[in-house]
């Protein structure tokens, strides 16, 4: 998993003043228009999604604490407040529950950050699930036909 270390959060008068790995970003939110850094771009906020730009990204939330483990895309990162947290990517998750139905590697396999691991229906949708790292898989956990819970670990790295 990505370790994403958010440093400050503060809101004051519908700004807001983030930093994300010592990257600051002064954000404001009026509709669906964001302004990052100065910068308009378009967003749109759903449960379970949000789009940019035109891009959607799927999020699911694992944990409510810190840290948390948040899925966007079938890419899990850990998400935290604390500057003392150094967590590597050592295993991929399910982002959503459903049944694997194909497994593209196996482990001892030497992989790269985004290359396809495994296929993953849900709700009749196939979701391809890629790689947060370059790496080798320790361990694959799952095999095709094998049904999964959102958050279960599908591999390890070394």
């Amino acid at each position: 998993m990505t370790q994403i270390l958010i440093n400050t959060f503060q809101i004051q008068g519908g700004y807001m003043r983030v930093k994300v790995n010592g990257n600051d970003y002064d954000i404001k939110i009026i509709g669906q228009n964001v302004i990052v850094n100065g910068k308009q771009i378009t967003a749109e906020f759903d449960e379970d999604q949000i789009t940019i730009e035109g891009k959607k990204f799927y999020l699911d939330y694992i944990e409510d604490s810190d840290p948390s483990l948040v899925i966007v895309n079938g890419m899990a990162y850990i998400v935290s407040k604390n500057s003392d947290l150094t967590i590597s990517t050592k295993e991929l998750r399910a982002p959503i529950s459903g049944r694997i139905i194909e497994v593209l590697v196996k482990a001892g396999d030497d992989i790269i950050k985004g290359q396809q691991i495994v296929v993953l229906e849900a709700m009749k949708m196939q979701n391809h699930i890629y790689s947060p790292t370059t790496a080798k898989i320790s361990e694959l956990r799952v095999k095709e036909g094998q049904t999964v819970k959102t958050g279960e670990i599908l591999a390890t790295f070394q």
